[in-house]
């Protein structure tokens, strides 16, 4: 996991060529236009007109919805070096604007095609659902509990998948290793086992902040089991909901707070800087300021 201020540097790490390997790297970004602002709309169009663009709802009953779905943002086919300027407009803002930074093997016109055979997942009845793989909450639950053949068949033409995870220090970038693959394979449909229908039925953000967690202070869990570290997690934002705290920057504070320090419960200051949060006179995250 790295802060913003790192995630230029890391993309550009991700599309240097291996050493004796010719093989071009591609960038992009996907953006989720239905979850922008009228404001945040109309300033992502402006810029969008340097870039290709390509909608990822390809099913004919979702054509209408494409235009304001999910798209992948890229370099012109003649201008592989165009990277540069997708970073310099979009890197700055991008936890608010990109769903997710794609290093891929794969030229983006063969990257959106494979995105778009993602679109539906299937339960045991065969009744088809839309997935929302580019969402930041869904992405690290089906890279950690969807079956191991999708997991390989969809990351694998993917140098790395970066999404955005939000800490008490600000917001954060986390990365998932692909496969690098330069042939693309038979399309591996996900079938919701119950593992993670559950999983994602449930609030992804336990899964998220665990993930956090496992990443910037592995210690805290020392020893345990995957199922006791999400119990942990969880007990946690109970016990910030019993408390009053309502705003998820509040509830993420708290629980990365007490995860680490479980002293912090008998501290007065801290314990008044919850109920002023409870209360919505300041955020928690005030409390380190």
């Amino acid at each position: 996991m790295i802060p913003s201020t790192e995630l230029r540097q890391a993309l550009l790490k991700d599309m240097a060529p291996l050493p004796g390997s010719p093989a071009i790297r591609h960038l992009a970004a996907i953006i989720d236009v239905g979850r922008l602002s009228e404001e945040e709309r109309g300033k992502v169009q402006r810029k969008l007109k340097k870039f290709q663009q390509q909608f990822l709802l390809a099913e004919p009953e979702l054509q209408e919805l494409a235009p304001v779905g999910a798209i992948l943002v890229s370099c012109l086919p003649r201008d592989p070096l165009q990277h540069f300027q997708l970073l310099d407009d979009f890197c700055a803002d991008s936890p608010d604007i990109i769903s997710a930074w794609i290093a891929s093997a794969l030229p983006p016109q063969r990257m959106a095609e494979h995105l778009r055979q993602s679109t539906l997942a299937w339960d045991a009845q065969k009744r088809r659902y839309l997935l929302r793989y580019y969402d930041p909450l869904i992405t690290p639950v089906l890279y950690r509990v969807s079956p191991v053949e999708w997991v390989r068949w969809f990351f694998g033409p993917m140098i790395a998948w970066w999404y955005a995870v939000a800490t008490p220090e600000g917001e954060c970038w986390s990365r998932l290793k692909g496969g690098a693959w330069l042939a693309e394979t038979k399309p591996v449909p996900l079938v919701l086992t119950e593992e993670l229908w559950e999983a994602l039925m449930r609030d992804p953000l336990p899964y998220r902040l665990l993930h956090g967690l496992e990443e910037i202070a592995p210690e805290v869990f020392a020893g345990e089991c995957y199922g006791v570290r999400l119990t942990r997690i969880e007990g946690l934002l109970e016990d910030a909901r019993q408390r009053g705290l309502t705003k998820q920057n509040d509830l993420i504070t708290y629980v990365m707070a007490c995860a680490r320090h479980p002293e912090r419960h008998e501290d007065l200051r801290w314990q008044s800087a919850v109920q002023s949060a409870a209360a919505g006179l300041r955020p928690l995250d005030a409390y380190f300021g």
